[in-house]
């Protein structure tokens, strides 16, 4: 049961990913100068319900899962599920957050907002990976 709460988990951030990664990232560049701390400031605020704990929470619940059923047939599964996870936040922690806050602290940077396109990336395919993998596990579980 746990796989299976973790793999609908996985796929909702999944979708969740490539949102940001085609259509919420790259129309920051859209919004003007001036407006631009107003706008990211809020939209942040927004995210942390639908996105952000979301991800966090789906993260650890893939290296849960692992250390969980690290005997089980799809143990290889559920552990590439996990290192994917672990990919979600280091990224996110080390690559993405430190860019939102210095867009938050110094408004837009063009610069800043094409790192976060391109830094959202490995993000995203952890979540694909992850997803597949997830979907491997159940299988083999069957």
């Amino acid at each position: 049961m746990l796989v299976t709460i973790c793999s609908f988990a996985f796929f909702y951030c999944l979708g969740i990913s490539w949102l940001l990664q085609v259509a919420v990232y790259p129309t920051y560049r859209l919004v003007g100068r001036g407006e631009f701390v107003p706008f990211h400031v809020a939209q942040g605020r927004r995210m942390i319900p639908v996105m952000i704990v979301p991800m966090f929470a789906t993260s650890v619940l893939a290296m849960v899962s692992a250390v969980v059923n690290r005997d089980a047939a799809n143990a290889a599964f559920l552990w590439g599920a996990g290192a994917c996870g672990l990919a979600v936040i280091g990224t996110t922690l080390l690559s993405e957050l430190p860019k939102h806050m210095a867009l938050d602290k110094n408004g837009k940077d063009d610069a800043l907002i094409e790192g976060l396109v391109r830094d959202n990336l490995p993000r995203t395919l952890a979540w694909t990976i992850g997803s597949a993998l997830l979907v491997l596990a159940q299988r083999s579980a069957s």
